[in-house]
């Protein structure tokens, strides 16, 4: 019984024990207690002094068969190599500054489509090399998001697009230059369209003046054909130019999928997108936002960005304003004035059932043309007012 305990424990119980033990048979079953532990300390060092260079060799030739698998990376002017024109334009864009990074993972072509040995080494197999192009929406992120920490993008994985398995390459091409390029080309197009079709106008003036079959007329519409050539040659360059900048660009990229937005912002009351005074990046965050993919924290605050005059605090307040501006706004367009998502006095009474009083002038249906016409000729401080609860001046 007391074989397997301490020293301590088996004396402190033999005396307790006093004449039901034998103290020198104890004596003895402890001795061989501690002999029999002594070995096994001894064999278990033995047996760890053995297996230590075992298991350290395996440790080692695992590291090395790692070591040799891991994919190699080569230099970005391999790349350019076979890939010219790609080269030349991704030279332009932003994504050159990778090229300055110390981690192969994040420098020039390789940041985004891997190593590139053993794609060199098939003679350009494209199965070995990553394209994200091809990868699911979320592997093509994770590749973007290694180098584009900002805080812009941070919502993305939460955000409306990501949910949508809209891909980074769906609406950036890393190999293109940069939108204000195109843009600019686009510009200089029109502005020698215009001096073209000046010149086209002098010289059928020109033409027209002179005498019938004279050497100056011949001359002049000689010129004016001359003229309109160079015109409808660089017609097609500009609407080339138009076409890849609307490829690229704001608000033309985001009508590629939110066509209703694209029909809204046609429409009479609208926000100035068309002339270039108001973007869609203006409001929403394409990487995600907190509420719609909107940069602020509510639609009002990001009304108030803007229009900062309906802000407040007053001391009427009308509630629907206080609330949400959609609720009688339509942000992106509308037929009514205003952006008014219903037209007065109907939007109105939404919610003020009329007439005002069902006694004197307003209660006369001989009198509703007269008040049921524009509500705001009557209340103007339909946002607020610091002076008149019905909202008037």
């Amino acid at each position: 019984m007391l074989v397997d305990r301490w020293p301590r424990e088996a004396e402190c119980e033999s005396k307790t024990l006093g004449e039901t033990a034998d103290s020198a048979q104890l004596s003895a079953q402890l001795d061989d207690y501690k002999e029999g532990q002594m070995k096994y300390a001894k064999m278990t060092c033995l047996a760890m002094a053995f297996m230590l260079p075992c298991v350290l060799l395996g440790l080692y030739s695992k590291s090395q068969a790692v070591a040799q698998e891991q994919p190699e990376y080569v230099g970005a002017e391999l790349c350019a190599g076979c890939h010219q024109d790609t080269a030349k334009t991704w030279a332009l864009t932003v994504h050159r500054q990778t090229l300055f990074n110390d981690e192969p993972s994040k420098k020039g072509c390789q940041s985004c489509h891997g190593p590139g040995a053993e794609h060199i080494a098939s003679g350009g197999d494209p199965a070995k090399i990553i394209r994200p192009e091809k990868l699911k929406p979320s592997q093509t992120a994770a590749i973007c998001t290694k180098c584009h920490t900002q805080a812009n993008v941070t919502l993305w994985a939460t955000s409306l697009h990501s949910r949508s398995k809209v891909s980074c390459t769906d609406c950036h091409d890393v190999h293109s230059p940069t939108t204000k390029m195109m843009s600019k080309a686009v510009e200089d197009g029109k502005i020698a369209l215009e001096g073209l079709s000046r010149s086209i106008g002098q010289a059928e003036i020109s033409a027209g003046i002179a005498a019938q079959d004279s050497k100056e007329q011949a001359d002049a519409n000689e010129t004016v054909e001359q003229l309109k050539e160079e015109r409808d040659e660089l017609l097609d360059k500009v609407k080339g130019a138009e076409t890849a900048y609307q490829r690229s660009a704001e608000p033309y990229l985001c009508y590629t999928c939110h066509k209703t937005q694209q029909v809204q912002s046609q429409m009479p009351s609208r926000h100035p997108i068309q002339e270039g005074k108001v973007n869609c990046s203006d409001c929403h965050n394409p990487h995600g936002g907190p509420e719609r993919m909107l940069k602020e924290e509510s639609v009002n605050e990001t009304c108030f960005r803007c229009h900062a005059d309906k802000l407040g605090p007053f001391t009427f307040e009308h509630p629907p304003v206080t609330e949400d501006c959609t609720i009688c706004h339509a942000p992106h367009g509308s037929v009514n004035n205003d952006l008014l998502v219903q037209s007065e006095p109907f939007l109105c009474l939404k919610c003020h059932v009329g007439p005002h009083s069902r006694h004197g002038s307003l209660g006369d249906p001989s009198s509703f043309p007269a008040y049921y016409t524009n509500c705001l000729d009557c209340h103007p401080q339909v946002h607020g007012s610091d002076e008149h609860p019905p909202l008037h001046y």
